[in-house]
């Protein structure tokens, strides 16, 4: 654990409240004359420690004894009340209104034990406030606080948060400072539960420039890091936010292992986010590497979703191709498309292509559906094709007689 001059012992575990966390030292604002409480009369004082290990403030406080206490009025007690659930919240919703004048009385008492409060389970919160809606030269003396110790901040649980906070809303300088400090330990954090925040967060709010050293440390990693739960985010906001130079060398790593990433189960969002997302030249890279395999990637739990984005945002030729692909080909005794219908990820590559297509095509996918009528009423998957085979037939003024057969499922 961490202590702070006084020796407390402060837990940062989560939801922790620690019962062992005493007084800060006794505050001359609660002398016995003090109008506020006059404490003569009072067994403790406010500042003495009670059983509970609280101040009698603190105590008092969240025994709703005080309803309109002010933030001067705890003046001496900033760091107690940081560290206790009901105290932090009464200082954070207090700082979003108060008068630059009570947050610098809050802010002189938690400069010098910053650090303590950035990891623990409810100060932390209290720092985020100040770097939200503190003074310019706070935000700069708490970013000065944070130098030196970003990268266990950053892996660290509370931290992190504080870290984030920080990028979003300290000037440019402070934030390259801020970023350096991880460079060398990049895939640490982006393989941390915590760091991977982080770094997205660097990636969202820094000039890219700033962040070359990320992408160098991509470098052969791209494909580990698109099948990594956090790694694949990650990868992700540098698509959305670096220059081109610097997306360029990760789209080439994707690009050689599109056939693997499709079917991994993190894999799949990154080239996927491409589809959407991407240059016209990288969407159509993927499209060539999907013709040829729809049919056994759209019964792939994982690849089905790529297939689907491939249909959705390829260009018109390309989407014709691919339709054509699953009406022409054939599985078996079957064309490719009736397995698909009746296959639990396939049949929704199937409405997508219904949804899709131009209407000379949707008329013959449709004519190719039309024979299964009564099979596809058998199975669990094949019912969403009927209802769209339904409603374009009726639009299109074409009865089909009774498509929903009897509850028994007997025709």
């Amino acid at each position: 654990g961490l202590t702070n001059g006084s020796g407390r012992y402060i837990s940062a575990a989560p939801g922790a409240e620690a019962k062992y966390r005493s007084a800060s030292s006794a505050s001359s604002l609660f002398s016995p004359s003090s109008t506020l409480f006059s404490s003569s009369r009072l067994r403790y004082g406010m500042s003495d420690v009670m059983p509970s290990g609280r101040s009698r403030l603190l105590e008092d406080f969240r025994n709703n004894r005080y309803p309109n206490l002010q933030l001067r009025e705890i003046a001496g007690h900033i760091m107690e009340f940081s560290q206790d659930q009901h105290g932090s919240r009464f200082i954070q919703l207090k700082l979003e209104r108060a008068t630059p004048a009570e947050r610098q009385l809050v802010f002189n008492e938690i400069l010098q034990a910053a650090y303590q409060l950035m990891v623990d389970v409810f100060g932390n919160y209290v720092i985020q406030k100040f770097f939200e809606f503190g003074s310019l030269e706070q935000k700069l003396a708490l970013a000065e606080r944070i130098r030196g110790h970003v990268l266990s901040l950053a892996l660290q649980m509370y931290g992190c948060r504080v870290i984030q906070k920080a990028l979003e809303f300290i000037p440019s300088d402070q934030q390259n400072e801020m970023v350096r400090e991880l460079d060398g330990h990049v895939l640490k954090c982006v393989k941390d539960q915590n760091g991977n925040h982080v770094v997205q967060k660097c990636i969202e709010c820094v000039q890219p420039q700033s962040l070359q050293f990320i992408i160098d440390a991509f470098k052969g990693q791209v494909f580990a890091l698109s099948t990594h739960p956090y790694g694949c985010r990650v990868i992700q906001r540098i698509l959305e936010h670096c220059l081109p130079d610097q997306t360029l060398p990760i789209l080439e790593e994707l690009h050689q292992h599109t056939e693997q990433l499709v079917q991994d189960q993190y894999g799949n969002y990154v080239i996927q986010h491409v589809l959407e997302h991407g240059r016209p030249e990288d969407k159509s890279k993927i499209v060539a590497e999907i013709r040829g395999n729809v049919l056994v990637l759209s019964q792939h739990k994982f690849a089905s979703n790529v297939v689907e984005k491939c249909v959705t945002h390829a260009s018109r030729t390309e989407r014709a191709v691919l339709i054509d692909e699953v009406c022409t080909m054939n599985d078996g005794p079957h064309s490719a498309l009736y397995t698909m219908m009746k296959d639990q990820y396939a049949n929704y590559v199937v409405q997508k292509m219904i949804d899709v297509a131009e209407p000379a095509q949707r008329k013959i996918v449709m004519h190719k559906i039309r024979p299964h009528i009564a099979t596809l009423r058998k199975y669990t998957y094949g019912k969403h094709i009927l209802a769209k085979l339904e409603k374009y037939y009726m639009k299109n003024g074409v009865d089909l007689g009774p498509i929903c057969g009897p509850p028994n499922g007997i025709i």
